[in-house]
């Protein structure tokens, strides 16, 4: 782990606490360092100050007596001190009594002295200047000054500030070892817990737990509220998952119940179906025979027959229906390539044939191509284009047309015919079964075809509409998306 990664908390740990630490130090270790400055030169002014006190004391008679000579002598004693570079002594009006020197050093001049300070020291440069006033009995006699060079003093400074950085990297050191060890408590915890949640958020694990603490902190009380969240958890989890397969077993046993109740409901279809149309064809039969006996020669007979037949008709267009409409739902879809654009034309073949007075224009697009049901998609377009050909049987000049649409995404095959339509308002009726928006006088039917329809084209995936105005025709759309043969 790099020291300065600012992504790390253990490294804004560490570098924190290397900063405090090392600033703490460096603060110390300069005052450490001013201060030993300071006590040197304090040390260096007070043997100064005890030097010129002696020679002063050494210096009273020679003063008293105007002896240079003796002053000199005194002074000469200097040479024993290496700090000092020189001395001089001044009578009481100011003028030079003696003076010692080493090589090359020029001898002070006197700077004067306050009235009430007894010994005072400057800074000359590099070195101190100390004068001190030589006092018999109270009164003034001379002064004596002493120069002295601090090299010693800058030397005992060097040595001292190289002794303080050594203790100071020493502690620094040992700053860095402690804020490792301190780091690690925190860190540890911290990494511990990092490392559960991104078990928890890649794996979807809850039953991972993070490593508890013995302490009794706050990073503590973090884990701890960790693991008890991951706790309920996946409490929630097993009870999500319990429900979850309650709900499947639920479902799977509607789905076989509702399963066996449209096989019964389809073996109802059929049995009714089969049922009806053995008496429907007695009263056909019945029809016919009242048809050909002399009673039924008079026009209210012969009206009551064609009834017969008409009701019998339509009751067996109904059966046909239902049928229709009970195959739609139960029979396997087995998709094979399809030419619908052939499948209308021959639709429509059927259709001229079985009503040949009408005259309609019936425009079909070609290369009308998908993968269906072949036998349910024919119900399909059997449906569409039949209506298209029943509703436009009203107009002088009935058009019916087949086409598709490729958007890119599906394709929208449609039958459009202009008849007389229907109110949009009603549309969601089209696709109900026995829902009718046109008398049964004007246009019979049963009202099933189109429910037909609408469950066949959603057992290919696909949808239906229509588009309408009352009085302009109608146009049916549907989609069947695209799925490999199986």
């Amino acid at each position: 782990m790099r020291l300065w990664n600012p992504r790390s908390i253990s490294a804004r740990l560490t570098r924190m606490n290397l900063l405090v630490s090392g600033a703490a130090l460096l603060m110390a270790y300069i005052s450490f360092l001013a201060y030993d400055l300071y006590t040197l030169r304090q040390n260096l002014v007070e043997t100064l100050n005890t030097e010129a006190t002696i020679v002063g004391s050494n210096s009273v008679t020679a003063l008293l007596f105007d002896d240079p000579q003796a002053a000199q002598t005194t002074l000469s004693a200097l040479a024993g001190s290496p700090h000092i570079r020189t001395a001089a002594i001044f009578d009481s009006d100011g003028k030079l009594f003696a003076s010692y020197s080493r090589a090359g050093v020029a001898i002070p001049s006197q700077p004067r002295l306050s009235a009430r300070d007894e010994s005072t020291s400057w800074i000359q440069g590099s070195d101190i200047l100390l004068g001190r006033k030589i006092m018999l009995a109270g009164k003034n006699v001379g002064s004596v000054y002493l120069l002295a060079a601090t090299t010693d003093l800058a030397k005992r400074a060097r040595e001292y500030g190289l002794l303080s950085a050594a203790i100071l990297v020493l502690c620094f050191l040992v700053a860095l070892l402690a804020t490792t060890a301190v780091r690690n408590l925190i860190n540890e915890p911290l990494t511990n817990l990092a490392d559960i949640a991104g078990i928890v958020t890649r794996q979807k694990d809850y039953t991972v737990r993070a490593t508890p603490l013995l302490t009794d902190d706050e990073l503590a009380f973090l884990v701890r509220s960790f693991n008890e969240m991951l706790e309920q958890i996946q409490q929630r989890e097993k009870a999500l998952e319990d429900s979850r397969a309650e709900l499947e077993e639920r479902v799977e046993d509607r789905t076989a119940e509702l399963l066996a109740a449209n096989k019964e409901l389809e073996a109802f279809s059929y049995s009714v179906a089969h049922d009806l149309r053995g008496p429907l064809q007695h009263i056909s039969n019945i029809g016919y025979l009242l048809q050909q006996t002399a009673a039924a020669k008079g026009e209210q007979g012969a009206a009551l027959i064609g009834m017969l037949f008409e009701g019998s008709r339509r009751m067996s267009q109904l059966i046909d229906d239902l049928l229709n409409l009970s195959r739609a739902t139960s029979t396997p879809v087995h998709r094979t390539p399809i030419d619908l654009s052939s499948m209308a034309r021959s639709i429509v073949d059927r259709l001229r044939t079985d009503d040949s007075q009408r005259q309609v224009e019936v425009v079909i697009a070609k290369g009308a191509h998908l993968i269906a049901d072949e036998g349910l998609l024919m119900v399909v377009m059997e449906n569409l284009l039949r209506n298209a050909w029943k509703y436009t049987s009203h107009g002088d000049h009935a058009r019916i047309e087949f086409g598709y649409n490729d958007s890119g995404a599906e394709t929208i095959y449609f039958v459009r015919d202009n008849g007389v339509g229907f109110n949009p308002r009603y549309a969601d009726r089209l696709f109900r079964p026995f829902q009718r928006l046109h008398s049964q006088e004007d246009f019979p039917g049963t009202g099933v075809g189109l429910a037909t329809v609408e469950r066949i084209i959603a057992r290919h995936g696909g949808r239906i509409w229509a588009e309408s105005e009352l009085g302009h025709g109608a146009t049916f759309f549907f989609t069947i998306p695209y799925q490999s043969r199986h």
